[in-house]
Parts: C-alpha cells; structure tokens; sequence
C-alpha cells in the first residue's frame, strides 16, 4: 500500500475496512462532521480527548481520518508517541470513502 502520510500509527486498507472493528474518530470541524461523516465516528478534535480514549480502552482499535489523511497521520504519531499501540489512520481523501462503500450519515446525505 502506498503511504503519502508517513505516520507511527498503523494505515488501514480501504478495501478491507470494518468501520465496526474500530472506535473511529473524525479530526475534522464541527460544520464538516455534521454535513457527513463514517456511521457511528465521534467528532474529536482534541488529541489529549483521544489519548484518553485510547487509554481507557486498550482492547480496542482507534481510527483516526480527517480530510486528507495529513492530520491523521500527525495526530497517530503522537498518540503512539505517547506508548499507545491501538492507533491506527485513514491515508486518503475523505471524499474516496464513497468509492469503498463505507457506510456515511449526516445532514448532508439526508
């Protein structure tokens, strides 16, 4: 797999993607969010916030993805930095999603 956002954390496959194996948490703003976003992600900005998350829940995997894959792959690097190994990331555009058929919801698909 080709990685244009080189990260510490692990990238996930699109092909292969179970959004339901992951606690998945989209970077992006508010506004971005509420118009669509991967079914069931939590909209965090806050990398202290994830830290926690992942912290308090080391059986599970953490997905990080933004609009680009470039935040993503920054904030995986220092969650893992931090001695978390559950942290993995989305190294594509946003907008390739649909092309995977990963389930989305949101004001913006209604």
């Amino acid at each position: 797999m080709y990685i244009k956002n080189k990260s510490l954390a692990k990238p996930i496959s699109l092909n292969s993607l179970d959004s339901d194996d992951f606690i998945v948490i989209d970077l992006r703003s508010k506004g971005y969010f509420l118009i669509s976003h991967i079914k069931g992600a939590l909209n965090i900005e806050s990398l202290q916030r994830i830290a926690y998350i992942a912290q308090e829940n080391p059986q599970k995997k953490i997905l990080l993805y933004c609009h680009s894959g470039a935040t993503a792959a920054d904030f995986g690097s220092q969650l893992v930095q931090k001695g978390l190994e559950n942290i993995y990331y989305i190294d594509a555009n946003y907008f390739t999603l649909k092309k995977y058929n990963i389930p989305q919801e949101g004001e913006g698909l209604e």
